[in-house]
């Protein structure tokens, strides 16, 4: 579980600001995922997103498309974004290792979608 208490998802009460290399720019991050983003940055992936979940979703970091091997190479497990189930972009969610969420969330942020997809199937555009 994360340090986020009565934080809300898009609030930026939580963060702090680090320099992010290859944008060229700062960018701000969840305190309690920090450590691992930096971590990432200076091992050359190209990181677009990041959230501790604030004990509301699931800790997640998003890269660009061409990091993807990279993070599949250092151990990081991707998980279904039900928001961008197919095409280019829809492996460069993973899970973040620093932060764990409940089973609860785990459950309907997760399992369920991919159930939904999977077992009873999601209709091709």
């Amino acid at each position: 579980m994360c340090n986020c208490k009565n934080v809300e998802l898009g609030s930026f009460d939580n963060q702090i600001e680090i320099y992010h290399e290859t944008l060229g720019r700062k960018i701000w991050v969840d305190t309690c995922i920090v450590e691992e983003v930096i971590e990432l940055l200076s091992n050359g992936v190209k990181t677009t997103g990041s959230c501790c979940g604030h004990n509301k979703t699931i800790p997640s970091i998003v890269v660009a498309p061409e990091s993807i091997p990279l993070m599949e190479a250092m151990g990081y497990k991707h998980w279904f974004n039900p928001c961008v189930p197919r095409g280019k972009y829809s492996r460069t969610f993973f899970f973040a290792k620093s932060v764990k969420c409940s089973w609860w969330i785990k459950l309907k942020r997760i399992w369920l979608p991919w159930i939904w997809l999977h077992i009873i199937k999601l209709p091709e555009p």
